[in-house]
């Protein structure tokens, strides 16, 4: 038995150096530290680590967030060679002058990714030291102030972008935009308000927005294929454009091919009126998600004009908002829709529609979808019973008597009970 654990721990310390890293950079650090006691050789393997995550379950591991602090330096002061990943956040972390020392340590280690997650406290201004990390290629900061210094230029290599609750002045995020020439995907949730979100991104590929914004400008944008777009505040009624809002949001992506628009969105689309001729944009967009309220004419005509202006649309998904009353204007518009004639939407293969109650303009524009769709293969339905007009299945053999433009279409309808979810 002894000789066979000598010949494990020999055939162990014979790894060459790539294997071990791999193994390493599989296991959370905890267990990576323990890989110690697996021989002489092992002992300190591990301190040249090129991945450290101090992330949720680092810091949940400890009873309280100072021990957590005092094993990041320990860690720290051993390591030796690059850190090409570095994840620091914890549901408890605060701002403090211990981040302050950790960034300023990693400046030196050729860092290629930094996440930094701050929950509670204060936001946390970003020290001077981040922004010399010229080899990052990703960066991604959540509840933090973002104020460059000068004399920044940029991070050339950078490809991911993430911001999260981050305050900074609008025109130094075009500027840092503007000197990230590589990026191809920007997150940017719930920060600073903007005027004009003006997007000049000639490689970005992936764009998310959630926030506030009076208007967007996709300047350069030609890679741009997928687009979630949030809008949280009601446009402005004296913010009506003297052009299209629509042509003017899509005026540069020609390679769009998923679109994900939701809050009031499609009402700042209104603005403007609806042009002749769609833009060329939509051409080869095969996804759309948006939010539909039903509520008026205006929003709900820009949603019909945004479905019919997709010649290659194949998925289609719908997330209902609550409405109170049937409002009669819609009801008579998507009728008319439905009897205009068929094929609208030629490819369009799948429709979901979520939090479906049942109303009469919901129900109007199944109609609408089931007369529009000749490869139509399948609509998927579903909300809570207790916010369903009628019962899931009155309500779908009902839909099952619309005229259809396509033979094969499967319905499903899914009424979940609130109990079930307790």
């Amino acid at each position: 038995m002894k000789s066979a654990r000598r010949s494990d721990v020999d055939t162990i310390s014979n790894l060459p150096c790539n294997v071990v890293d791999e193994i390493l950079g599989c296991l959370p650090l905890k267990d990576a530290v323990k890989t110690s006691i697996l021989s002489k050789d092992w002992r300190y393997k591990w301190v040249t680590r090129q991945e450290l995550d101090f992330g949720y379950n680092f810091f949940g591991s400890f009873a309280h967030d100072q021990e957590a602090k005092t094993i990041i330096y320990q860690v720290l002061l051993i390591h030796k060679g690059p850190i090409l990943k570095f994840k620091l956040g914890g549901f408890n972390l605060k701002s403090c002058p211990d981040i302050d020392h950790w960034i300023l340590f990693l400046s030196k280690k050729n860092i290629q990714e930094f996440t930094l997650h701050i929950w509670s406290g204060n936001i946390y201004h970003l020290p001077s030291h981040l922004f010399t990390f010229q080899q990052l290629r990703r960066l991604e900061i959540h509840k933090c102030l973002f104020y460059p210094p000068s004399g920044f230029k940029g991070f050339e290599k950078l490809i991911n972008l993430d911001f999260d609750r981050v305050t900074f002045v609008p025109s130094i995020f075009r500027n840092l935009i503007s000197k990230c020439p590589l990026l191809e995907r920007l997150r940017l949730l719930w920060c600073t308000d903007f005027d004009t979100l003006e997007i000049v991104a000639p490689n970005l590929k992936f764009f998310e927005f959630r926030g506030k914004s009076k208007s967007f400008c996709f300047k350069n944008a030609p890679v741009l294929s997928k687009v979630i777009l949030s809008l949280n505040s009601p446009v402005l009624a004296d913010a009506s454009p003297v052009c299209s809002n629509f042509m003017k949001f899509f005026h540069c992506m020609p390679s769009l091919r998923e679109l994900d628009i939701r809050g009031w969105l499609l009402e700042y689309l209104t603005k403007g009126g609806l042009p002749e001729n769609p833009p060329t944009a939509l051409n080869n967009v095969k996804t759309l998600k948006t939010d539909m309220s039903f509520r008026n004419v205006e929003e709900v005509s820009v949603a019909v004009y945004l479905i019919t202006s997709c010649p290659k649309l194949q998925q289609l998904t719908i997330r209902c908002q609550s409405v109170d009353n049937d409002v009669e204007p819609v009801v008579h518009f998507l009728r008319a829709q439905s009897f205009s004639g068929g094929g609208v939407v030629k490819l369009l293969q799948r429709v979901h529609m979520s939090t479906f109650s049942g109303l009469e303009m919901e129900m109007e524009f199944v109609r609408f979808i089931l007369a529009s769709a000749p490869l139509l293969k399948q609509i998927f339905i579903w909300n809570y019973s207790c916010f369903l007009l009628r019962p899931g299945r009155q309500l779908m053999n009902e839909i099952k008597q619309y005229r259809r433009a396509s033979p094969d279409v499967e319905f499903k309808f899914e009424e979940v009970d609130v109990d079930d979810l307790v």
